[in-house]
């Protein structure tokens, strides 16, 4: 499938606000792994230090790292984790596959975010898709884990970490995920250029 070039690009100006706006952030099981690996911390000692399992608007319970005063990784409004980072702030501000139009109407509460300097226009972001499918990958057996389990086991979470990895590396089901996401944001490109 052609992908439609979007010369809309957004270029984070580190201000930490994106770090600081939420009370708690979402973990995959990957990233329990390689944060903790990343601290030189056991996948149980950095989730029983920093995580918690909430429950999500959407009705289902995630492993999220706690910020009640900001991500406790922000330091000088840089990431100290920046290399071992979820996955969800990998895929900001773009994973939200919203035109630049509507990411501003969402964003208005981080006013000096680099999101308010994008022009008003119906397109989304440039956007790795890759990336992207890997999220939802990695979410999605995530919210199956914890379904299956109360608490962070190690035991149990490294299996399924294992078996998350191995869906990960099948190249033909990320292959069908990642076209699903540009036909998606094929199709907002194709009907903001009708309305034009």
């Amino acid at each position: 499938m052609p992908e439609i070039v979007n010369d809309l690009e957004f270029k984070c100006k580190c201000c930490g606000q994106c770090c600081r706006r939420d009370p708690y952030y979402a973990v995959s099981l990957l990233d329990i792994r390689n944060i903790s690996m990343g601290l030189r911390l056991q996948p149980q000692a950095f989730f029983e230090r920093y995580c918690a399992v909430m429950m999500t608007p959407g009705g289902f319970r995630y492993p999220v790292i706690l910020a009640p005063d900001g991500c406790p990784f922000l330091r000088d409004q840089l990431c100290v984790i920046h290399l071992v980072k979820p996955i969800g702030c990998w895929v900001f501000p773009e994973s939200a596959l919203l035109t630049a139009r509507e990411l501003k109407r969402h964003m208005t509460a981080i006013g000096d975010c680099a999101i308010m300097d994008l022009p008003n226009d119906d397109r989304p972001l440039r956007t790795d898709h890759e990336l992207l499918a890997a999220r939802d990958l990695q979410f999605e057996h995530t919210k199956k884990y914890f379904e299956d389990h109360e608490e962070f086991e190690e035991t149990p979470w490294q299996e399924a970490t294992d078996r998350l990895i191995e869906k990960l590396q099948d190249s033909e089901e990320l292959e069908r995920r990642t076209q699903a996401l540009r036909a998606r944001a094929n199709s907002m490109v194709t009907r903001s250029q009708s309305l034009i």
